[in-house]
């Protein structure tokens, strides 16, 4: 794995674990006016793909900002796939990296995993909130 995919993984794991999710019935907050601008520009920019993006939630430290998005909820015989999209910033840069990944929630297992090349599967970055989370990512209207 690449050290940027890496970092990406890493960042992507950290704004899932920084809001704490309740034990029933999580789901994501609005989207703040700042992300949603942030969003919009790096979409308009081409940066990231221009489809409709969920809110998911936010980091915002003085050493790192991130957002994490995700889009396409579709479901499978194992589960829901989805795209997660993060947007990153660390401190001092200007420029916002785009890191899109293709995940799936395993809705039995109460899981979440990431794409890791055509056809394999590997363990995301489990959390106390992750089975709330993985429940509302399941729940599709």
């Amino acid at each position: 794995m690449s050290a940027t995919v890496r970092s990406a993984v890493v960042a992507l794991a950290s704004v899932l674990a920084a809001v704490p999710a309740g034990a029933d019935g999580w789901s994501p907050a609005p989207e703040p006016a700042v992300w949603m601008q942030t969003r919009q520009q790096l979409q308009a920019s081409g940066a990231m793909t221009d489809r409709p993006w969920q809110f998911m939630e936010a980091l915002e430290t003085p050493e790192l900002m991130a957002g994490e998005y995700l889009s396409g909820r579709t479901p499978t015989s194992v589960g829901v796939e989805f795209d997660a999209g993060l947007l990153l910033r660390r401190a001092g840069d200007e420029d916002w990296q785009v890191r899109e990944l293709r995940m799936r929630a395993l809705c039995n297992q109460q899981r979440l995993q990431r794409r890791a090349g055509e056809t394999q599967w590997v363990d995301y970055v489990g959390r106390d909130d992750t089975a709330s989370k993985v429940a509302w990512i399941c729940d599709i209207p």
